[in-house]
């Protein structure tokens, strides 16, 4: 937030109906979890974002990609292994990956989820943990796991300059994060109020409408381009 540099991007999944239209993931991903479809599917899409890296080139080349984790996925012992195979297939660099994953994700099997992360992050992928604040996890258990990262929920930052509860709570996950060790960030920032605030607070990173919607993956350059004769 200091350097306004754009330092990641997010995989975003959608689904292009031929009849319905775009789907929105909250339609379609709980099926997925349902029926063990999620496993094919987060394959899928670890791959095409790992493929894009490849396709962006030099153009994007300081750029980490973050995809999603299920708490189906975390659960598996065999996910680690298919998420490094699938860095070797696309000769991406493990750091240029980040996993995003839920507290609800790591309270599903703990002890899998705690393996899983472990090996992920020995091979050098960064560990991120999305929507935090609507989860129930310990932070003894937090502590114990191989983190990089903490997503302040997007509840939490969309009211941030009127609501003195929040700002309260957001104020103190950044002050967690930094005693963690870890890289805090802000979801769902859309002004820059709102970005002056967290800024104030130390907050490391944002992620919003501020910075941009989501956008298809070759048009990502050109946007990069664009935004750096901007801002300098």
């Amino acid at each position: 937030m200091r350097t306004e540099r754009i330092c990641s991007v997010e995989a975003l999944v959608r689904w292009r109906h031929p009849e319905r239209g775009v789907v929105a993931p909250d339609a379609f991903l709980p099926a997925a979890e349902q029926t063990g479809l999620i496993d094919p599917l987060t394959r899928w899409i670890l791959g095409a974002a790992l493929a894009q890296i490849g396709d962006w080139g030099a153009a994007c080349d300081a750029l980490s990609v973050a995809v999603n984790v299920s708490a189906r996925n975390l659960a598996r012992a065999d996910f680690a292994d298919a998420v490094l195979t699938a860095l070797a297939e696309a000769g991406v660099p493990a750091a240029r990956l980040i996993v995003e994953i839920t507290e609800t994700a790591l309270m599903t099997d703990p002890a899998v989820a705690a393996d899983v992360l472990g090996r992920l992050a020995a091979a050098g992928v960064r560990v991120s943990i999305d929507d935090f604040g609507q989860g129930q996890t310990s932070l003894a258990y937090l502590a114990t796991l191989p983190l990089h990262e903490l997503k302040i929920d997007k509840s939490f930052v969309d009211d941030l300059p009127d609501n003195i509860a929040h700002a309260a709570i957001v104020r103190s996950v950044i002050d967690l994060g930094h005693n963690l060790g870890l890289q805090v960030v802000a979801e769902g920032v859309e002004t820059t109020e709102v970005a002056d605030l967290l800024t104030a607070a130390g907050c490391d990173i944002a992620q919003g409408y501020l910075l941009a919607r989501p956008m298809p993956a070759d048009d990502l350059p050109s946007w990069l381009n664009a935004r750096q004769a901007t801002v300098g």
